[in-house]
């Protein structure tokens, strides 16, 4: 019997709370079945490999929704310069969900199996480096901005959403998320030498 699929969004929405809020290896089934007023075995209806099946899911799902932002808000600036670019896309990431690219990839991944981690790593890479590699390897084609390696550049941007979004969420921050993203775009464009 097929789970509706209004029920298996609950479960996944409810786990990936769950996982973003503390990272997979501080979350249980118990954790996941009490946020959804659910017996534990019921949830294994839905994931009946556990945990890691769970997980995997909402980390696959979380990065195809982010990689179809990127992709759509690449899009929608696609004639424009890599600054207004980035700006699409940077405020398309503080209008979703965290990213939490860099906690997953350094403590998440390594408590998978060999598999499931190289399989995310990969998912990760195609979903995100590479639009953003590109967006950069464009501009660098265009003259725009000096060379230097467009996968490179791609983290380092992907390190300033990641860490601004970490910053607003946890009260680091008393400076408007817009004046943060344009803040560091600009760093990252232009350095801070005058």
């Amino acid at each position: 019997m097929q789970a509706s699929t209004a029920s298996r969004e609950r479960v996944l929405n409810s786990a990936e709370n769950l996982f973003n809020a503390r990272g997979y290896t501080a979350v249980s089934m118990r954790d996941i079945a009490d946020s959804l007023a659910m017996r534990k075995a019921s949830l294994y209806y839905y994931a009946p490999n556990g945990k890691e099946q769970l997980y995997i899911e909402v980390a696959l799902r979380n990065l195809h929704r982010h990689r179809d932002g990127i992709i759509q808000a690449i899009a929608a600036t696609k004639h424009s310069s890599l600054e207004v670019q980035l700006l699409a896309v940077s405020f398309w990431f503080m209008d979703n969900l965290p990213l939490r690219l860099f906690s997953m990839l350094e403590t998440d991944t390594v408590a998978l199996s060999r598999e499931h981690a190289a399989h995310l790593i990969e998912q990760a890479y195609r979903s995100l480096f590479a639009p953003i590699a590109t967006l950069f390897g464009e501009a660098q084609r265009r003259g725009e901005i000096r060379t230097r390696d467009p996968a490179q550049l791609a983290g380092y941007f992907l390190s300033l959403m990641d860490g601004i979004s970490y910053s607003s969420t946890s009260g680091f921050a008393d400076t408007a998320m817009d004046v943060l993203i344009r803040d560091a775009l600009d760093i990252l464009l232009n350095g801070l030498y005058e």
